[in-house]
Protein backbone atom coordinates (compact mmCIF):
# COMPACT_ATOMS: atom_id res chain seq x y z
CA UNK A 1 0.00 0.00 0.00
CA UNK A 2 3.20 2.20 0.63
CA UNK A 3 3.99 1.74 -3.04
CA UNK A 4 0.54 2.82 -4.36
CA UNK A 5 0.22 5.58 -2.26
CA UNK A 6 4.24 6.67 -3.84
CA UNK A 7 3.82 9.41 -6.35
CA UNK A 8 3.97 8.41 -9.55
CA UNK A 9 3.56 10.54 -12.75
CA UNK A 10 1.93 7.96 -15.52
CA UNK A 11 -0.16 5.33 -14.28
CA UNK A 12 2.33 2.63 -15.75
CA UNK A 13 1.94 -0.54 -13.92
CA UNK A 14 -0.31 0.64 -11.27
CA UNK A 15 -3.60 -1.67 -12.42
CA UNK A 16 -2.16 -4.63 -10.47
CA UNK A 17 -1.33 -1.72 -7.72
CA UNK A 18 -4.94 -0.52 -7.25
CA UNK A 19 -6.68 -4.40 -7.40
CA UNK A 20 -4.18 -5.33 -4.57
CA UNK A 21 -5.70 -2.57 -2.33
CA UNK A 22 -9.60 -3.42 -3.26
CA UNK A 23 -8.67 -7.30 -2.25
CA UNK A 24 -7.28 -5.80 1.01
CA UNK A 25 -10.12 -3.57 0.98
CA UNK A 26 -12.32 -6.51 0.42
CA UNK A 27 -11.00 -8.91 2.66
CA UNK A 28 -10.96 -5.98 5.53
CA UNK A 29 -7.62 -4.98 5.91
CA UNK A 30 -7.95 -2.23 8.49
CA UNK A 31 -7.12 1.32 6.32
CA UNK A 32 -7.00 -0.02 2.73
CA UNK A 33 -10.13 2.00 1.63
CA UNK A 34 -8.48 5.10 3.21
CA UNK A 35 -4.91 4.95 1.20
CA UNK A 36 -6.96 4.79 -1.78
CA UNK A 37 -9.17 7.79 -1.14
CA UNK A 38 -5.94 9.33 0.18
CA UNK A 39 -3.78 9.07 -3.08
CA UNK A 40 -6.94 9.85 -5.16
CA UNK A 41 -7.40 13.24 -3.30
CA UNK A 42 -3.29 14.03 -4.74
CA UNK A 43 -4.34 13.37 -8.33
CA UNK A 44 -3.13 16.06 -10.88
CA UNK A 45 -1.27 17.41 -7.73
CA UNK A 46 2.32 18.28 -7.52
CA UNK A 47 3.64 15.31 -10.21
CA UNK A 48 0.55 12.63 -9.09
CA UNK A 49 -0.83 10.97 -11.47
CA UNK A 50 -5.01 10.08 -12.05
CA UNK A 51 -5.16 5.72 -12.14
CA UNK A 52 -7.35 3.16 -9.83
CA UNK A 53 -10.87 4.69 -11.42
CA UNK A 54 -12.29 1.62 -11.88
CA UNK A 55 -11.42 0.63 -8.14
CA UNK A 56 -13.15 4.07 -6.90
CA UNK A 57 -16.31 3.04 -8.65
CA UNK A 58 -16.46 -0.74 -7.23
CA UNK A 59 -15.58 0.76 -3.87
CA UNK A 60 -17.44 4.51 -3.41
CA UNK A 61 -19.79 3.69 -6.39
CA UNK A 62 -21.96 6.74 -7.90
CA UNK A 63 -20.03 8.85 -5.65
CA UNK A 64 -16.76 7.75 -6.53
CA UNK A 65 -17.59 8.59 -10.28
CA UNK A 66 -18.82 11.35 -8.94
CA UNK A 67 -15.22 12.40 -7.13
CA UNK A 68 -13.75 11.05 -10.42
CA UNK A 69 -15.41 13.55 -12.52
CA UNK A 70 -14.84 16.25 -10.57
CA UNK A 71 -11.16 15.98 -10.99
CA UNK A 72 -10.86 15.59 -14.68
CA UNK A 73 -13.05 18.42 -14.78
CA UNK A 74 -10.79 20.60 -12.67
CA UNK A 75 -7.63 20.05 -15.95
CA UNK A 76 -7.39 22.82 -18.50
CA UNK A 77 -10.02 22.13 -21.07
CA UNK A 78 -6.51 20.72 -23.64
CA UNK A 79 -5.81 18.20 -20.88
CA UNK A 80 -9.28 16.98 -20.10
CA UNK A 81 -9.54 15.11 -23.57
CA UNK A 82 -6.71 12.75 -22.66
CA UNK A 83 -9.14 11.59 -20.01
CA UNK A 84 -12.69 10.80 -21.39
CA UNK A 85 -14.00 7.65 -20.72
CA UNK A 86 -17.79 6.98 -21.54
CA UNK A 87 -16.97 4.24 -21.65
CA UNK A 88 -16.23 3.36 -18.60
CA UNK A 89 -19.39 5.37 -17.43
CA UNK A 90 -21.83 3.32 -19.62
CA UNK A 91 -20.32 0.14 -18.23
CA UNK A 92 -20.96 1.79 -14.50
CA UNK A 93 -24.29 2.00 -15.79
CA UNK A 94 -24.69 -1.75 -17.23
CA UNK A 95 -23.65 -2.91 -13.90
CA UNK A 96 -26.37 -0.69 -11.71
CA UNK A 97 -29.30 -0.13 -13.21
CA UNK A 98 -30.81 0.89 -10.01
CA UNK A 99 -28.94 4.08 -10.05
CA UNK A 100 -29.67 6.49 -13.65
CA UNK A 101 -25.97 7.82 -13.59
CA UNK A 102 -26.22 10.48 -16.29
CA UNK A 103 -29.02 11.64 -14.10
CA UNK A 104 -26.91 11.99 -11.02
CA UNK A 105 -23.97 13.54 -13.27
CA UNK A 106 -26.33 16.16 -14.52
CA UNK A 107 -27.68 17.21 -11.07
CA UNK A 108 -24.42 16.90 -9.86
CA UNK A 109 -22.91 19.30 -13.11
CA UNK A 110 -25.87 21.73 -12.05
CA UNK A 111 -23.93 22.91 -9.14
CA UNK A 112 -20.28 21.95 -9.70
CA UNK A 113 -18.70 23.56 -12.64
CA UNK A 114 -15.88 20.84 -13.40
CA UNK A 115 -18.61 17.90 -13.04
CA UNK A 116 -20.39 20.21 -16.13
CA UNK A 117 -16.54 20.42 -17.75
CA UNK A 118 -16.66 16.27 -17.33
CA UNK A 119 -19.78 15.68 -18.64
CA UNK A 120 -19.90 17.75 -21.19
CA UNK A 121 -16.17 15.80 -22.64
CA UNK A 122 -18.15 12.43 -22.57
CA UNK A 123 -21.48 13.76 -24.05
CA UNK A 124 -18.76 14.74 -27.08
CA UNK A 125 -18.47 10.89 -27.98
CA UNK A 126 -20.54 8.95 -29.08
CA UNK A 127 -21.83 5.83 -27.22
CA UNK A 128 -20.17 2.12 -28.02
CA UNK A 129 -21.74 0.48 -30.76
CA UNK A 130 -23.53 -3.01 -30.25
CA UNK A 131 -22.09 -5.33 -32.87
CA UNK A 132 -23.88 -8.50 -34.33
CA UNK A 133 -21.14 -10.78 -34.73
CA UNK A 134 -21.24 -11.80 -38.70
CA UNK A 135 -20.43 -14.85 -40.16
CA UNK A 136 -16.81 -15.00 -40.87
CA UNK A 137 -15.97 -14.90 -44.97
CA UNK A 138 -13.04 -16.85 -45.61
CA UNK A 139 -10.26 -14.76 -47.11
CA UNK A 140 -10.46 -15.17 -51.47
CA UNK A 141 -6.99 -14.67 -53.30
CA UNK A 142 -8.10 -10.94 -54.23
CA UNK A 143 -8.55 -10.43 -50.69
CA UNK A 144 -4.98 -11.31 -49.52
CA UNK A 145 -3.53 -9.63 -52.34
CA UNK A 146 -5.39 -6.52 -51.55
CA UNK A 147 -3.27 -6.57 -48.63
CA UNK A 148 -0.27 -7.24 -49.59
CA UNK A 149 -0.98 -4.31 -51.83
CA UNK A 150 -1.49 -1.77 -49.11
CA UNK A 151 2.10 -2.29 -48.36
CA UNK A 152 1.45 -1.98 -44.37
CA UNK A 153 4.27 -3.11 -42.04
CA UNK A 154 1.21 -3.59 -39.40
CA UNK A 155 -0.43 -5.77 -41.62
CA UNK A 156 -2.34 -9.28 -40.34
CA UNK A 157 -3.99 -11.85 -41.17
CA UNK A 158 -6.80 -13.29 -39.19
CA UNK A 159 -6.38 -17.20 -38.36
CA UNK A 160 -10.32 -17.55 -38.76
CA UNK A 161 -10.72 -16.55 -42.11
CA UNK A 162 -7.82 -18.25 -43.08
CA UNK A 163 -9.55 -21.53 -42.45
CA UNK A 164 -11.90 -21.77 -44.40
CA UNK A 165 -9.96 -20.83 -47.82
CA UNK A 166 -9.62 -22.75 -50.71
CA UNK A 167 -6.57 -24.96 -50.72
CA UNK A 168 -5.73 -24.07 -54.33
CA UNK A 169 -6.08 -20.15 -53.40
CA UNK A 170 -3.41 -20.75 -50.90
CA UNK A 171 -0.76 -22.45 -53.25
CA UNK A 172 -1.24 -19.75 -55.28
CA UNK A 173 -0.44 -17.50 -52.47
CA UNK A 174 2.96 -19.53 -51.80
CA UNK A 175 3.67 -19.14 -55.31
CA UNK A 176 3.26 -15.78 -55.11
CA UNK A 177 5.77 -15.59 -51.89
CA UNK A 178 8.38 -17.30 -53.61
CA UNK A 179 8.25 -15.59 -57.04
CA UNK A 180 7.88 -11.89 -55.28
CA UNK A 181 11.00 -9.71 -55.34
CA UNK A 182 10.28 -6.88 -53.16
CA UNK A 183 11.51 -7.16 -49.57
CA UNK A 184 8.26 -5.06 -48.10
CA UNK A 185 5.86 -7.86 -50.11
CA UNK A 186 7.35 -10.95 -49.41
CA UNK A 187 7.44 -10.13 -45.80
CA UNK A 188 3.60 -9.57 -45.96
CA UNK A 189 3.20 -12.79 -47.61
CA UNK A 190 4.98 -14.49 -45.26
CA UNK A 191 2.88 -13.19 -42.67
CA UNK A 192 0.18 -15.07 -43.94
CA UNK A 193 2.32 -18.04 -43.25
CA UNK A 194 2.61 -17.85 -39.97
CA UNK A 195 -1.33 -18.74 -39.58
CA UNK A 196 -1.46 -21.44 -42.12
CA UNK A 197 1.47 -24.14 -42.84
CA UNK A 198 2.92 -23.63 -45.99
CA UNK A 199 2.04 -25.63 -48.47
CA UNK A 200 4.98 -26.79 -50.19
CA UNK A 201 8.18 -28.18 -49.24
CA UNK A 202 10.15 -25.72 -46.39
CA UNK A 203 13.24 -25.21 -47.83
CA UNK A 204 12.96 -22.04 -49.27
CA UNK A 205 11.59 -21.13 -45.52
CA UNK A 206 14.96 -22.44 -44.31
CA UNK A 207 16.94 -20.19 -46.34
CA UNK A 208 15.57 -17.11 -45.34
CA UNK A 209 15.63 -18.01 -41.84
CA UNK A 210 19.09 -18.71 -42.09
CA UNK A 211 20.00 -15.34 -43.02
CA UNK A 212 21.81 -13.10 -40.50
CA UNK A 213 20.84 -9.89 -38.98
CA UNK A 214 17.36 -10.58 -38.00
CA UNK A 215 17.27 -7.10 -36.54
CA UNK A 216 17.75 -5.64 -39.51
CA UNK A 217 15.54 -8.15 -41.31
CA UNK A 218 12.02 -8.73 -40.90
CA UNK A 219 11.89 -11.66 -43.54
CA UNK A 220 14.18 -13.50 -41.27
CA UNK A 221 11.41 -13.55 -38.58
CA UNK A 222 8.66 -14.60 -40.57
CA UNK A 223 10.45 -17.12 -42.26
CA UNK A 224 10.79 -18.94 -39.01
CA UNK A 225 7.28 -18.19 -37.82
CA UNK A 226 6.98 -20.11 -40.82
CA UNK A 227 9.02 -22.86 -40.47
CA UNK A 228 6.82 -23.65 -37.07
CA UNK A 229 4.39 -25.31 -38.71
CA UNK A 230 7.68 -27.67 -39.49
CA UNK A 231 9.11 -30.59 -38.29
CA UNK A 232 12.49 -31.17 -39.44
CA UNK A 233 16.33 -32.07 -38.19
CA UNK A 234 17.49 -29.07 -40.12
CA UNK A 235 14.95 -26.97 -38.85
CA UNK A 236 16.09 -28.12 -35.36
CA UNK A 237 19.64 -27.66 -36.07
CA UNK A 238 18.88 -24.12 -36.88
CA UNK A 239 17.23 -23.58 -33.50
CA UNK A 240 19.87 -25.04 -31.58
CA UNK A 241 22.69 -23.14 -33.30
CA UNK A 242 20.60 -19.58 -32.48
CA UNK A 243 20.12 -20.51 -28.87
CA UNK A 244 23.79 -20.77 -28.45
CA UNK A 245 24.61 -17.84 -30.37
CA UNK A 246 22.24 -15.28 -28.79
CA UNK A 247 21.56 -14.20 -25.49
CA UNK A 248 17.75 -13.52 -25.63
CA UNK A 249 17.17 -15.74 -28.80
CA UNK A 250 13.18 -15.03 -28.83
CA UNK A 251 13.06 -15.13 -32.40
CA UNK A 252 14.07 -18.41 -32.41
CA UNK A 253 11.79 -20.27 -30.01
CA UNK A 254 8.87 -21.26 -32.20
CA UNK A 255 11.20 -23.41 -34.28
CA UNK A 256 10.89 -25.96 -31.34
CA UNK A 257 7.20 -26.18 -31.10
CA UNK A 258 7.42 -29.01 -33.81
CA UNK A 259 11.30 -29.88 -33.10
CA UNK A 260 10.91 -30.59 -29.48
CA UNK A 261 12.58 -33.47 -27.42
CA UNK A 262 12.96 -34.89 -24.06
CA UNK A 263 15.72 -32.43 -22.69
CA UNK A 264 14.52 -29.56 -24.42
CA UNK A 265 13.01 -28.49 -20.97
CA UNK A 266 16.90 -27.99 -19.65
CA UNK A 267 18.01 -25.62 -22.88
CA UNK A 268 14.87 -23.83 -22.06
CA UNK A 269 15.55 -22.64 -18.62
CA UNK A 270 19.02 -21.89 -19.16
CA UNK A 271 17.92 -19.55 -21.79
CA UNK A 272 15.82 -18.17 -19.51
CA UNK A 273 18.21 -17.85 -16.79
CA UNK A 274 20.02 -15.56 -18.97
CA UNK A 275 17.88 -12.97 -18.57
CA UNK A 276 18.74 -10.24 -16.39
CA UNK A 277 15.58 -8.07 -16.56
CA UNK A 278 11.74 -7.95 -16.85
CA UNK A 279 12.23 -7.03 -20.50
CA UNK A 280 14.12 -9.94 -21.71
CA UNK A 281 11.92 -12.28 -19.73
CA UNK A 282 8.73 -10.68 -21.51
CA UNK A 283 10.57 -11.28 -24.99
CA UNK A 284 10.91 -14.96 -24.07
CA UNK A 285 7.22 -16.05 -22.61
CA UNK A 286 5.26 -16.04 -25.70
CA UNK A 287 7.46 -18.51 -27.52
CA UNK A 288 7.97 -20.57 -23.99
CA UNK A 289 4.41 -20.83 -23.74
CA UNK A 290 3.93 -21.95 -27.13
CA UNK A 291 6.18 -24.78 -27.13
CA UNK A 292 4.86 -26.47 -24.30
CA UNK A 293 1.66 -25.65 -25.62
CA UNK A 294 2.15 -28.41 -28.14
CA UNK A 295 4.55 -30.67 -25.73
CA UNK A 296 3.35 -31.81 -22.70
CA UNK A 297 6.16 -32.29 -20.45
CA UNK A 298 6.07 -32.47 -16.93
CA UNK A 299 9.95 -31.12 -17.20
CA UNK A 300 8.39 -27.91 -17.95
CA UNK A 301 8.45 -26.93 -14.36
CA UNK A 302 11.50 -25.70 -13.97
CA UNK A 303 11.25 -23.45 -16.79
CA UNK A 304 7.44 -21.88 -16.47
CA UNK A 305 8.59 -21.66 -12.91
CA UNK A 306 11.64 -19.70 -13.74
CA UNK A 307 9.03 -17.08 -16.15
CA UNK A 308 6.38 -16.96 -13.52
CA UNK A 309 8.87 -15.62 -10.75
CA UNK A 310 10.90 -13.63 -13.30
CA UNK A 311 7.90 -11.12 -14.94
CA UNK A 312 4.74 -9.61 -13.87
CA UNK A 313 2.42 -9.77 -16.99
CA UNK A 314 -0.92 -10.89 -16.29
CA UNK A 315 -1.87 -12.13 -19.23
CA UNK A 316 1.14 -14.67 -19.72
CA UNK A 317 1.84 -15.62 -16.30
CA UNK A 318 -2.20 -16.99 -16.68
CA UNK A 319 -0.74 -19.14 -19.65
CA UNK A 320 1.90 -19.99 -17.41
CA UNK A 321 -0.29 -21.24 -14.40
CA UNK A 322 -2.44 -23.08 -16.64
CA UNK A 323 0.14 -25.26 -18.43
CA UNK A 324 1.81 -25.73 -15.30
CA UNK A 325 -1.51 -26.77 -13.88
CA UNK A 326 -2.24 -29.43 -16.91
CA UNK A 327 1.03 -31.08 -16.76
CA UNK A 328 0.28 -31.67 -13.05
CA UNK A 329 3.34 -29.63 -12.02
CA UNK A 330 2.39 -26.32 -10.75
CA UNK A 331 3.60 -26.05 -6.99
CA UNK A 332 1.00 -25.65 -3.70
CA UNK A 333 3.24 -22.83 -2.44
CA UNK A 334 2.25 -21.08 -6.37
CA UNK A 335 -1.60 -22.10 -5.93
CA UNK A 336 -1.94 -20.58 -2.08
CA UNK A 337 -0.13 -17.21 -3.57
CA UNK A 338 -2.37 -17.09 -6.36
CA UNK A 339 -4.88 -16.51 -4.13
CA UNK A 340 -3.53 -12.86 -3.33
CA UNK A 341 -2.83 -11.70 -6.70
CA UNK A 342 -3.57 -8.92 -7.97
CA UNK A 343 -4.94 -9.82 -11.61
CA UNK A 344 -8.57 -10.82 -10.88
CA UNK A 345 -8.17 -13.92 -13.53
CA UNK A 346 -5.48 -15.24 -12.28
CA UNK A 347 -7.27 -14.88 -8.55
CA UNK A 348 -10.32 -17.40 -10.41
CA UNK A 349 -8.10 -19.71 -12.00
CA UNK A 350 -6.26 -20.30 -8.42
CA UNK A 351 -10.21 -21.24 -6.99
CA UNK A 352 -11.01 -23.15 -10.27
CA UNK A 353 -7.77 -25.42 -9.61
CA UNK A 354 -8.54 -25.89 -5.80
CA UNK A 355 -11.95 -26.95 -6.60
CA UNK A 356 -10.54 -29.64 -8.66
CA UNK A 357 -7.76 -30.71 -6.32
CA UNK A 358 -10.79 -31.11 -4.16
CA UNK A 359 -12.78 -33.24 -6.09
CA UNK A 360 -10.32 -36.09 -7.16
CA UNK A 361 -8.53 -35.84 -3.49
Amino acid sequence: MKKFSAKKQNDYGMDQLSDLVLYFHREGVVGAKEVLLKRFEKTFNNGYELYARDVLLEIEGMAGLIMAAEKVGQLPEQERADYEDRWRVDDFQKENKSVDVYAELTKAAEVNPAIKNYLDLILSVEPRKKYRRSKIAPYTLADVEEIVDEDDRFSRFWPSRIAGMNPADIEKIARLALAEKDDNRKDIYLLFFDKTKFPFDYAPLLEMARQKSIKKNRQILHAVNALSHFKGDDIRTLALKKFARKKTPWEYLRLLINNYQAGDAKILLEIIQRSDNFHHMHDLVAGIIDIFAANPDPECKAPLEAMYYGMNCAIHRWSVIDLLNRNGVLSGEILEELAYDTDEDLRKLSLRIKHQRKAVA
